[in-house]
């Protein structure tokens, strides 16, 4: 198979040149991948990625130093591989679920990629077009695409069913929006390259393309394209369609394959995976440094301890010792108290996390909802700040044409009517702006019925027939839409546009009063004008504009001085008043969240009037809050501003406009001053701002306020920069799309459930995650105190304590289940749901905000109380020890020897299960019968295998059935209920969870 397209990589390293050429390139196939690796290969990496993790690293060496004879306490067999096989096991297997399903359809990520290569399309092929798959497609290939169908590669339009060179095509996959977008197919290859001429595509005239080597940069392409040796003509982003985009209401295309597989647009702007932790998962990592720096410690203790005691006691030779090197040692005493560290800490906070985000993702109460970052679900309960856009997010980005002022209706009916970007298709109307759409259904309303526009620019409203003469797209940098019709012999210009736009092109306007007034109702606003122009005038406005059109490198700027050219001194028209609805709840949500102390940014790219207004309309805003507006755009004046307002414990609403804010920012001084206003402020409005902006502000508050957390939440693609620069970004799936909920954190149906998802998730996993931290390092102290202070009784030679084999099942049988049980069903305030994975109700937590801001300030898991139960699980295992020892010092066997240290051993370690089983007891809210069952279970499974091995003789002196009848068992279990009491008394009555001390604050950096 033969493409008549090559490329020449060597002309430059930012610019492809194409040109006709027999040899394909097969070197850039279509293929694409979302997988980070094959099933081959999975394997492998996952295995790698373990391994090379620091705790399992420092348990690799652990088990090394098993082997060792002379650091060995297991005969040379490292034990603690099995565990760590189990835990390693368990990591890949989740590994591999979150790498080969997808959280949106469920579906395999590699049968998805299979799906999405073997798609069908045709490419050109021997003088016609065949039917291929996707992946068959190579850059430089002709293809062709029908209506209804996806564009298989990113393309350069080279023909369009449409005689004028228009295609229409819904680009949802890439910005997530619904409407319809135009695009026109290259002038001079519009015959060339038709459909009914593509027998002769190879014949004629050869043509080069140069344009811009594969970049991940949307909504820009720049480029020429040169037919033989004729003039080079300028391609742009017009005249480029994006893979996954939709062909629409047109009945076909054929282009130009430019971009193939994963050096597509869409391709390079895919999420990649973001590293962002959670506070208390820093915390948790200070913490395992800080206790190897401890078990470091008391290894040197015990290895110079031995080493002393070993040289006093060479004269006993019974003892046949012989002088020991303190270094081998070392080893072994980090061999016996390895367990310091847990070994399933890092397994079981994942798989807790995993487990309650997929409790989020089934939750009836926010349905649809998802989490991308499992691993953040706690910190959604210690969030400080809150960002969030506004259309689509605090309102529904739903439209509502509200009111027209207009000196001439008729005229701004007209206006109205025939100045837009939407199609008609099958009786409906397309468009890119719902603010469009909401405007054509009042002027049909008002008998102004756009019928269409045909393939001759005749744009149809009530059977009158419109010629379009010249039309200029509107951009967020002009900010208006142009467009010039002939009707008779008349040529009229309409523009309408963003009113501090248009103002400048109509001169003097009287009506600055209206837009105040319909702005302070909360509505967006444009202003009308219009123009007319005679037969000669418009014969040269119109010969530059098609030069320009095709004026190689300088169509953008000439085209915009011709625009203004044209629209110099505009008649004002009139006025439209559009409302965005808000969404439902968002007064009662922001409200909560304020009660909860959580300051709530708004980052909109709408008018500070109308930003003002949503402000109060959703509570934002009260009406005892003294307004604080920054519109000025130099240096001097806002610093004045500033100076003005500065009472720091007034109820200020600091408002911000997008011009004023790209002076501060920069200003060193000035970011200062807004920092230090903004953190006093109860609310803070930023409008007319860009995505970078919008970026920019949260960069600059994690700058200044380290201490923060933040939390970023829109709808839109414009949001994307914003919610992955925040601590957390969620997502909403709204009307503009999803690409903002592809792109966060965690992805619900509407603002409202933000509350659900931050005071009951968030302050729930916060808590439990926290606690089960806490009580995992616990438990190891626990059960590896009593090793320490058994190596006083036998001169620290490492001898160990518990059995070998079954010292490697307490974090994976016998302390494992109730830990995990806890984390994912305990609740604070349960419903009347009884251990149900789906919730169907809402939680009184929902209510409470209040609770967030006792656990956002005083949070359970910090580094004082890390060591408090850190000693305090060292303590209670030094009690067992020593109430466990002592008591069975005395006591003989029927052969008159007393007992063995081996049954010590087994003494202690029971006692150890118990209790901290029982522990999970003391700060759990809700027990089920389930739970309790596993508890009990956990417990019992451990006597159970004593009773098991009792007839193998593990030692000469164990047998299990005299512990039953022995008073010191019965003495040990009253210890462990006291002890048991004595940690519920803590957490109960002494409110142990949150220690007495100082909020933690936030301050200006």
């Amino acid at each position: 198979m033969k493409s008549y397209f090559q490329i020449n990589e060597s002309i430059s390293q930012t610019e492809k040149i194409i040109l006709p050429d027999d040899t394909p390139m097969r070197n850039r196939p279509n293929t694409i991948t979302t997988m980070k690796t094959t099933w081959l290969t999975f394997l492998p990496y996952a295995f790698i990625k373990q391994i090379t993790q620091p705790a399992n690293i420092y348990f690799i060496v652990i088990g090394i130093l098993q082997i060792i004879p002379v650091t060995s306490y297991t005969s040379g067999v490292p034990v603690i591989y099995g565990p760590l096989s189990m835990m390693i096991s368990i990591s890949i297997i989740k590994d591999a679920f979150e790498e080969y399903s997808r959280q949106d359809s469920n579906q395999c990520r590699y049968k998805s990629d299979q799906e999405e290569n073997n798609r069908k399309s045709h490419k050109y092929f021997e003088n016609s077009f065949i039917e291929c798959n996707w992946k068959n497609i190579y850059q430089a290939d002709i293809v062709m695409v029908m209506e209804n169908e996806s564009i298989p590669c990113d393309i350069l339009i080279l023909s369009s069913s449409y005689q004028g060179g228009i295609a229409y095509v819904e680009t949802k996959q890439i910005d997530g929006e619904t409407n319809l977008k135009q695009k026109y197919s290259i002038y001079d290859l519009q015959q060339k390259y038709h459909i009914e001429n593509a027998i002769n595509y190879k014949k004629d005239n050869s043509v080069k393309f140069v344009y811009d080597q594969k970049n991940p940069i949307l909504y820009k392409l720049s480029g020429t394209y040169q037919i033989s040796n004729s003039e080079v003509n300028s391609l742009n982003y017009g005249n480029f369609i994006e893979r996954d985009c939709i062909l629409k209401n047109t009945e076909w295309i054929i282009g130009l394959c430019i971009y193939s597989g994963m050096d597509c647009k869409i391709m390079l702007n895919s999420s990649q995976e973001r590293t962002k932790r959670s506070r208390l998962e820093q915390y948790m990592r200070i913490c395992i440094i800080s206790i190897s720096i401890s078990l470091a410690l008391f290894c040197i203790m015990a290895s110079i301890y031995e080493f002393l005691w070993t040289n006093n006691h060479l004269n006993y030779s019974y003892l046949g010792l012989s002088k020991d090197n303190v270094f081998v040692d070392l080893g072994l005493w980090f061999s016996l108290l390895s367990y310091f560290i847990p070994i399933s800490l890092v397994v079981n906070v994942e798989l807790v996390k995993f487990g309650q985000a997929k409790m989020l993702e089934s939750d009836k109460v926010m349905p649809n909802s998802k989490s991308h970052q499992s691993n953040l679900i706690e910190q959604l309960g210690e969030i400080n700040i809150v960002f969030t856009d506004k259309t689509g997010t605090l309102t529904k980005n739903s439209m509502q044409f509200r009111e027209l002022f207009a000196q001439n209706e008729k005229e701004a009916l007209l206006c109205l009517s025939l100045c837009h970007s939407v199609v008609k298709s099958k009786n409906k109307l397309i468009g890119s702006s719902p603010d469009e759409l909401a405007i054509l259904d009042y002027c049909e309303q008002k008998g102004y019925l756009f019928q269409g526009i045909d393939n001759n620019n005749n744009l149809t409203i009530n059977q009158t027939h419109f010629h379009r003469v010249m039309s200029f797209d509107f951009s967020s940098e002009k900010k208006r839409m142009t467009i010039v019709v002939k009707t008779g012999d008349e040529y009229i210009l309409f523009c309408k546009g963003a009113d501090e736009v248009l103002l400048e092109l109509i001169g003097e306007c009287k009506h600055q009063q209206v837009i105040h007034q319909f702005a302070i109702k909360g509505y967006r606003t444009l202003m009308l004008g219009r123009k007319t122009f005679k037969q000669n005038e418009i014969d040269i406005y119109l010969a530059e504009y098609l030069t320009i059109q095709y004026n190689y490198k300088k169509d953008e700027e000439m085209m915009n001085k011709l625009q203004k050219t044209l629209e110099s001194n505009l008649e004002f028209l009139g006025i439209t008043a559009v409302e965005d609805l808000l969404a439902d709840d968002v007064g009662q949500t922001i409200q909560d969240l304020k009660s909860a102390g959580i300051k709530v940014w708004v980052l909109t790219g709408d008018k500070v009037e109308t930003a003002i207004a949503i402000g109060y309309s959703c509570n934002l805003i009260d009406s005892n809050d003294m307004l604080q507006v920054v519109t000025e755009t130099t240096v001097g004046s806002i610093e004045e501003v500033f100076l003005h307002y500065c009472n720091e414990s007034a109820n200020i609403a600091l408002v911000i406009s997008g011009q004023a804010l790209s002076v501060m920012l920069d200003n060193l001084q000035l970011k200062s001053m807004l920092l230090k206003r903004a953190f006093y402020a109860k609310v803070v409005i930023v409008a007319r701002v860009s995505p970078k902006q919008k970026q920019q502000v949260v960069a600059l508050v994690k700058e200044y306020l380290p201490k923060a957390y933040t939390l970023a939440i829109g709808d839109g693609a414009n949001d994307v920069s914003m919610i992955n620069e925040a601590h957390v970004g969620v997502g909403i799936q709204g009307v503009e799309g999803t690409q903002a909920a592809r792109a966060a954190d965690f992805a619900i149906q509407e603002f409202k459930h933000l509350k659900r998802l931050m005071f009951y998730y968030g302050v729930e996993c916060s808590r439990r995650n926290a606690l089960t931290i806490l009580y995992i390092f616990f438990k190891n102290q626990v059960f590896i105190t009593p090793y320490f202070w058994f190596g006083f009784l036998n001169g620290f030679s490492g001898q160990y304590l518990y059995d070998q084999w079954l010292s490697q099942l307490f974090n994976t049988v016998f302390a494992s289940l109730p830990q995990v049980l806890y984390a994912l069903f305990d609740e604070m305030h349960p419903s009347s749901e009884y251990l149900q994975w789906s919730k169907t109700s809402h939680n009184l937590l929902e209510d409470k905000p209040d609770v967030y801001v006792q656990f956002r300030q005083q949070p359970i898991f910090t580094i004082i109380k890390f060591w408090l139960w850190v000693f305090n699980g060292m303590v209670q295992g030094l009690i067992i020890f020593l109430v466990c020892t002592f008591s069975t010092e005395n006591q003989n066997m029927d052969s008159g020897m007393t007992m063995e240290f081996f049954e010590d051993g087994v003494f202690i370690y029971g006692i150890i299960i118990l209790l901290v089983n029982l522990k999970v007891l003391t700060f759990t809210y809700t027990n089920y019968n389930f739970t309790i069952f596993f508890i009990v279970l956990s417990i019992l499974v451990y006597w159970l295998i004593l009773i098991l091995v009792n007839d193998y003789e593990l030692s000469p002196s164990f047998n299990f059935y005299r512990y039953l009848v022995s008073p010191q068992l019965y003495l040990a279990l009253a210890l462990t209920c006291m002890l048991f009491l004595f940690d519920l008394a803590i957490e109960r009555f002494y409110d142990f969870q949150i220690y007495v001390r100082k909020p933690e604050s936030i301050e200006l950096v």
